[in-house]
């Protein structure tokens, strides 16, 4: 019989892999309240938004949640976010990731993805980097 079927933690390490894997590379705005690009290599995320604020640090996922879940801790950034950790829901879909931070260091995430229209919670619309 399949392992991967029969044991949990199995199951969750593949899809954690699966999706470490999709996030890999580069990601350009296509909608939301506030404008970045975001690179994501192995473990490592850079996040550079149009205002000129950086945030670099590590992430961790858990795809197998509904809506799947990301932790990214902020070692280099804004004085006010740097050693925090932003608790995150994302969704990966073809070559879009939609991506909701909460505000680092509350501890608090999002239970569901914002309305269109909600200008109190950051939710950004990515579209892979076309590679060459």
């Amino acid at each position: 019989m399949d392992t991967l079927l029969l044991d949990p933690d199995v199951a969750r390490e593949a899809a954690i892999l699966r999706d470490k894997e999709r996030l890999q590379g580069s990601w350009n705005f296509v909608s939301g309240i506030r404008e970045a690009q975001m690179l994501i290599v192995g473990d490592h995320f850079t996040v550079k938004f149009k205002n000129g604020d950086i945030y670099l640090g590590t992430y961790t996922l858990d795809p197998t949640t509904r809506p799947k879940m990301m932790d990214m801790t902020i070692h280099e950034g804004p004085v006010k976010h740097r050693g925090k950790t932003s608790l995150v829901i994302y969704e990966l879909d073809g070559e879009h990731l939609i991506w909701c931070p909460a505000e680092p260091g509350t501890g608090n995430r999002l239970s569901a993805f914002p309305p269109d229209d909600d200008t109190r919670h950051l939710c950004i619309v990515f579209r892979r980097e076309k590679k060459f």
